[in-house]
């Protein structure tokens, strides 16, 4: 499941109504459907095929939706999503969970859909090996005006082998609607997820990482709580591209882009190499375009590799040369051949050493470099001695845990512990304790409940010493 939906063999059935005869009506509902519709064709974020999507906006009846989704099932061989919105309540005659429709009268059941036969349909798509169910819903009576009722315990009620349920179903909060918004509380927040993005640095949304990020951002808001159940590491279902991963990584490739088109530009000449090697060696040059020149120059003109080691070496002694700098140079020598060996004890050594006010980008960046080299041991190595250097500031080591905890997840639980004592450090300001365990949340999911409730303490504890400084 590590590959987005294939367009077309991918089938979406997006439910939803705004106005009911027995019950308050839900104008945000009709956004949620256009939004959802939106962002899962949107060839930058899920790409779905537009002719995969079936939108049903005041269905008729439940035999209309349970025929649309057993249609929709029959075709799918890839991932399959039923998405809801709208007002749900339990049976008058058993716990079950219904979903309503416009026509739906709460006195008879069976004017409703059962979940129970949503799930069976969407359990009929047997070739889709992805199965995702999305409930904005109420689980209770009658919903007041423009909310939806809380529920109990859905995802428990709502077990689809082999797929995800996410739902908005809450423990007590009632204000899923909120009066004025353009969407409901928990797809607003799910649809800005989309568009958005999310700077937790991933490529790809999986539905680990969705849940995570919704669960913390209305947890922020004090707004109801969403739940999920998974199947068959359902979890690990990729819905969408990382908006703010892809953005980043456009911006970056345009300015390389750009950067080489100057730099050939600037190269046509008679002797490019003689151009190369003359910006290599010219000191009012700073340092990064001299080895970007000599780098390029040994890939360009392999006869010439001998003699740019030997100016990078040389430019290596110099005692202005900074610690970003000296990396680089020792990344492209290391490329070039020269001296690996010696190389990585080097980069090791300068992820080690502590420096005045601890200098933790620089360390890391050897450690990064080291990645790069595949020498996995030293790179840890490092990662651990700027850990457990006190010079570093605690955010700083924070935010280093959880990079080595993504460059080599053998490493999350050690990344774990360093962060969770951290977390806890009544000294650090709330901020700051704030930001670690949402770091904690990025690499943890499943820890996100305890992450939620601690984040509650801290900023109970910040309101009370803001209170008591403003009496004083």
């Amino acid at each position: 499941m590590t590959r987005l939906p294939d367009p077309d063999k991918s089938r979406v059935v997006l439910v939803g109504a705004s106005l009911y005869k027995g019950f308050e009506a839900l104008p945000a509902v009709d956004n949620n459907l256009s939004a959802m519709a939106e962002v899962l064709t949107d060839p930058d974020v899920c790409g779905i095929s537009l002719s995969s999507v079936r939108v049903m906006t005041q269905p008729e009846s439940p035999t209309h939706v349970l025929d649309a989704i057993y249609d929709a099932a029959e075709n799918c061989t890839d991932m399959f999503v039923f998405y809801f919105a709208g007002h749900g309540l339990t049976s008058l005659h058993s716990d079950e969970l219904l979903l309503v429709t416009p026509d739906t009268d709460p006195r008879r059941p069976h004017s409703a859909i059962r979940f129970e036969d949503v799930r069976l349909a969407v359990l009929s798509a047997r070739r889709a090996p992805k199965k995702l169910v999305i409930l904005d819903c109420c689980f209770s009576g009658r919903a007041m005006v423009g909310s939806m009722e809380n529920s109990v315990d859905l995802a428990t009620r709502s077990d689809i082998e082999g797929s995800y349920i996410l739902t908005a179903a809450a423990e007590t909060k009632t204000a899923l609607a909120p009066p004025g918004e353009t969407y409901t509380a928990f797809t607003g927040e799910l649809v800005s997820l989309l568009k958005d993005g999310s700077p937790s640095g991933r490529e790809y949304l999986d539905m680990a990482s969705v849940f995570s990020h919704l669960y913390s951002e209305l947890a922020a808001k004090s707004r109801p709580l969403p739940q999920q159940r998974n199947r068959n590491a359902g979890a690990s279902i990729i819905l969408a591209k990382n908006k703010q991963f892809h953005l980043e990584r456009d911006h970056v490739a345009s300015a390389l882009e750009y950067a080489s088109k100057a730099m050939i530009a600037d190269l046509k000449s008679e002797n490019p190499s003689e151009k190369l090697l003359a910006d290599m060696m010219a000191e009012h040059l700073p340092y990064t375009q001299r080895i970007n020149r000599g780098s390029l120059l040994a890939r360009i003109y392999p006869e010439f590799t001998a003699e740019v080691c030997e100016v990078l070496a040389e430019i290596a002694t110099e005692s202005d040369l900074g610690f970003s700098d000296r990396i680089e140079l020792l990344g492209a020598l290391c490329n070039l051949g020269w001296r690996v060996e010696e190389i990585k004890k080097e980069l090791l050594t300068i992820a080690k050493t502590p420096h005045p006010h601890g200098l933790a980008a620089a360390r890391a960046k050897a450690c990064m470099e080291l990645r790069r080299l595949k020498v996995k041991d030293l790179a840890v190595e490092g990662y651990m001695s700027i850990l457990m250097d006190s010079d570093v500031s605690v955010r700083s080591r924070s935010r280093l845990a959880l990079q080595m905890a993504q460059n080599f997840p053998d490493m999350k639980n050690a990344a774990l512990r360093f962060m969770w004592s951290a977390s806890k450090d009544r000294r650090l300001d709330a901020t700051t304790r704030v930001a670690i365990l949402r770091e904690i949340c990025d690499l943890e999911p499943a820890s996100i409940e305890e992450v939620t409730q601690l984040i509650r303490q801290i900023r109970r504890a910040a309101s009370s010493m803001a209170d008591d400084g403003e009496m004083s």
